[in-house]
């Protein structure tokens, strides 16, 4: 337990740096994820988060624990950071999951309240619709991550959206015997060679299975370490408790 925290900590403590991309993958077109959005401080890249209404954004609760809401801008609809394509909302509440537990990890789930609505419907910004409550899949099933994280275990920073296609791993492997502190609440998906994996500021951003949101990128053990999948928040475990605080 002690090993797997020092891990956690190691991928968690380097999100305040600003330090973050997709590893392996492609560069996504406009308007591929539409729903894809980036939390920022200070004007820089914090956190990824997915669209799921035109007031409410998907993250993880690690991306928002001891920030002000007041400190935090999200950007919709670029796939550039510096392109000054996307538009800018302020953000009125941070409603995290009552049970996060910043140790383990469990429960890694906010929603974040917008100031204003988004208007919805354009090419490049648009709402993603979440898994059903319980929702399941066989391993080996093909999700897609995307995010504005780091492309290399240096941490290099391209500015703009990756995305990549990785298995959901099951759970013959990722169980508290191989993954000790793994819960119901957390899936793992990745490439056994550990080339294609999401990475520090990818936290808080969207896997998806059949365009919908299946899980938010939690935690790993480190970038692309061969053999080891990265670890997400499940959103099935989790569907009612959004339900009740957004209404989505």
């Amino acid at each position: 337990m002690l090993l797997r925290s020092i891990l956690m900590a190691l991928w968690v403590a380097q999100i305040s740096c600003d330090d973050t991309r997709i590893i392996g993958g492609e560069f996504a077109s406009a308007g591929q994820f539409p729903y894809q959005v980036s939390l920022q401080m200070k004007g820089r890249h914090h956190c990824g988060g997915s669209l799921i209404s035109e007031n409410f954004i998907v993250t993880a609760a690690h991306c928002t624990i001891g920030q002000n809401p007041a400190n935090m801008k999200v950007v919709v609809g670029t796939t550039d950071l510096l392109s000054g394509e996307g538009k800018t909302y302020n953000v009125a509440q941070f409603i995290m999951h009552p049970q996060y537990n910043s140790q383990t990890q469990d429960y890694d789930l906010s929603l974040i309240k917008l100031a204003s609505p988004v208007t919805l419907g354009s090419s490049k910004i648009n709402k993603i619709e979440l898994a059903d409550k319980d929702t399941n899949f066989a391993a080996d099933t093909m999700a897609t991550i995307s995010g504005f994280g780091a492309i290399n275990g240096q941490l290099q920073l391209p500015n703009k959206l990756k995305y990549a296609k990785v298995q959901l791993w099951s759970r013959d492997f990722c169980n508290p015997k191989n993954i000790p502190g793994i819960t119901d609440r957390m899936i793992c998906a990745g490439h056994p060679s550990g080339q294609i994996s999401s990475c520090q500021g990818d936290s808080g951003g969207p896997l998806t299975v059949g365009n919908k949101l299946f899980g938010v990128v939690s935690w790993g053990f480190g970038c692309g370490a061969q053999g080891k999948p990265a670890m997400y928040t499940y959103v099935g475990a989790l569907r009612s408790w959004i339900k009740q605080n957004s209404g989505v």
